[in-house]
């Protein structure tokens, strides 16, 4: 999950600053995301229908990659096979949008971009810290998922939301600036830069995508209490000079350590600014799409 190199934080925020439109969007990410549309008019979110959400526990990530990829295949299938003009109309689909939410044992992923290219002896270390090493058709290049790590992947079909790529990437990364707010803890967003940073070196949370006919997967990871041991064996995103911090170690350092920052306090917090951010409803997948919901669930227990 990647992010262009930042040398130095104050010329870039110089730079944004320039930009009347780019700063006002960084704002946005810092201050609270309330008005932001994503580019969309009132009509076309008032048009938006409600989005299903599953919380899954743990589950392997070859696993989870599986289940992504096919769910993306169903909902392409489904999509595609309905003439043009009834694309849009959802009674005529079996499988809804859905915000997937789960944690993963420890495993190292890297992005489309780096097939390939870590060395044998490196995939054996890491392999040795008793850690899974996967390559997959995400953004951006090496990362870590691991227990105590809130990790969501979106599978939205971005038509209906009026949404191009972009616009669903700042979505993502407001979600989690929104979601920090609520601890008090200022992240920061640039345009053109993913991922989500609480200082010029540390990143709270980490995104990687993957859209094929305008339906997304993969997403994002942000660190509640994830122990940052793991990060250390890499260079996280392939930024030299930079590093990953948690939720937890943010509260610490703000003088609450008794905070509550486990996965299952931010969860339902990440839900409400998701929803938030995204102008539309989300409730449990099992109320929006039964369908969807079993689908999910008989691909977990494979």
């Amino acid at each position: 999950m990647a992010i262009a190199s930042i040398r130095n934080f104050g010329q870039i925020l110089s730079r944004v600053q320039s930009h009347p439109t780019t700063y006002r969007a960084f704002s946005a990410a810092t201050t609270g995301t309330s008005d932001c549309t994503l580019s969309r008019t009132a009509e076309q979110l008032s048009q938006l229908s409600t989005i299903g959400y599953v919380y899954l526990g743990e589950v392997p990530y070859r696993k989870a990659l599986e289940m992504q990829k096919q769910l993306c295949r169903r909902r392409i299938d489904e999509i595609y096979a309905l003439p043009q003009a009834d694309r849009a109309d959802l009674n005529l689909r079996q499988f809804s949008d859905t915000l997937i939410l789960l944690q993963h044992p420890p495993v190292y992923t890297n992005g489309r971009r780096n097939h390939g290219k870590l060395q044998p002896d490196e995939i054996e270390r890491l392999h040795a810290l008793d850690c899974d090493y996967v390559e997959t058709n995400r953004g951006g290049e090496i990362t870590f998922h691991g227990p105590g790590q809130l990790v969501g992947y979106p599978n939205l079909y971005l038509k209906d939301h009026f949404l191009a790529t972009k616009c669903f990437v700042k979505g993502l990364e407001y979600t989690i600036a929104e979601t920090c707010a609520h601890f008090g803890i200022e992240a920061k967003t640039i345009p053109g830069f993913p991922g989500v940073w609480t200082s010029p070196t540390q990143k709270v949370a980490a995104l990687g995508t993957h859209v094929q006919r305008y339906v997304t997967s993969h997403g994002f990871a942000l660190n509640c209490t994830t122990d940052m041991k793991w990060f250390r064996e890499i260079i996280p995103c392939g930024l030299e000079g930079k590093t990953a911090i948690s939720l937890q170690t943010l509260m610490e350092q703000h003088g609450k350590p008794n905070c509550d920052t486990s996965v299952d306090a931010v969860l339902p917090i990440l839900r409400k600014s998701f929803a938030k951010v995204f102008g539309c409803n989300v409730k449990p997948l099992e109320d929006v799409s039964p369908a969807t919901f079993k689908f999910i669930q008989e691909l977990v227990k494979l």
